[in-house]
């Protein structure tokens, strides 16, 4: 029940400014002014980005004080980005943004938006979504992804998918028994919760955290 210990972190867990602040802190700042722009084209994909950013910190902050999470994967900003050249082995490596992706033979094989270690040695990934209606035809894809970890790290793997807003009745069919989902309510709006001025232009360092750990180390 590894993905549902974390899925009631992050359901739990209330959105604060400083959260706001530091998930708009992994935009870029063209980015950061698209967010602040709903007449902009690419708003909707950057506030997709910046709610995968916010569960990022959410998890973070709700992390520090469970003794459920053991790490929580580095990203976006907080990733240390390492060139990839055909002589690395297989494994995480991250992209020039901060994402997290699984190289394999040279090529890239998943993509995940989150990684969680918990006490009893399961590896958790998740996938933070604005629009549940999107995660329709996911089974393999989880599937798949649930058999790459598995490969290369021999541990228990399950699932957990982040929304913005509940999903439909029959939307969660792509989980299995021991995968879990979450719901951040509004999340993907709580960009509003502070003023662009505050965060345009402010570079901030790393949120503290005891939990966050870089993706080699996972």
């Amino acid at each position: 029940m590894s993905a549902a210990e974390v899925s009631k972190l992050l359901s739990s867990a209330e959105i604060l400014p400083f959260h706001v602040r530091h998930a708009v802190h992994h935009l870029t700042k063209p980015e950061r002014a698209i967010l602040y722009d709903e007449a902009s084209p690419q708003h909707r994909s950057v506030v997709g980005k910046y709610f995968e950013a916010l569960v990022y910190e959410l998890l973070l902050s709700s992390a520090e004080n469970s003794d459920a999470v053991v790490s929580v994967v580095s990203k976006f900003s907080d990733a240390c980005f390492v060139p990839y050249d055909k002589y690395a082995p297989d494994g995480l490596w991250y992209s020039r943004d901060g994402g997290i992706r699984f190289k394999m033979a040279g090529r890239v094989a998943a993509e995940m938006d989150i990684l969680v270690k918990t006490t009893d040695g399961v590896r958790v990934f998740g996938e933070v979504i604005v629009n549940p209606s999107s995660v329709r035809g996911f089974r393999s894809e989880i599937a798949a992804k649930k058999q790459l970890l598995s490969e290369l790290y021999g541990d228990p793997v399950e699932f957990l998918l982040i929304l913005a807003s509940p999903p439909a009745e029959g939307g969660l069919r792509c989980l299995e028994e021991q995968d879990a989902h979450a719901v951040v309510l509004n999340g993907d709006a709580s960009y509003t919760m502070v003023h662009p001025g505050e965060v345009m232009k402010r570079k901030l360092a790393p949120s503290a955290s005891r939990k966050r750990i870089d993706g080699n180390q996972w």
